[in-house]
């Protein structure tokens, strides 16, 4: 099991229909992790290369499905970064 923070999980249990954005760290082969996501309908929105990170857009249940995956190691929300106190 991914590590997934216990309000984001509630929050897409709750809501299993609704889109959300995502940030999926993921093991393995980043090519065949994007063919994996692509065959499940997930929206891919951009690559974090230095990471091994992906950011999506899926269904609260996609993403639920998504945190069954062996190769799917971490699952955070994507929302706009502030820095320095701004």
């Amino acid at each position: 099991m991914p590590d997934i923070d216990a309000a984001l999980s509630k929050a897409l249990r709750e809501h299993p229909n609704d889109l959300v954005d995502l940030i999926i760290h993921v093991s393995g082969d980043p090519n065949t992790r994007l063919q994996a996501l692509e065959k499940r309908n997930v929206e891919i929105r951009r690559r974090f290369r230095l990471t091994g990170a992906i950011g999506i857009r899926c269904t609260g249940r996609t993403a639920l499905s998504l945190a069954r995956s062996s190769w799917v190691t971490k699952i955070e929300a994507d929302g706009p970064v502030r820095a320095l106190g701004r």
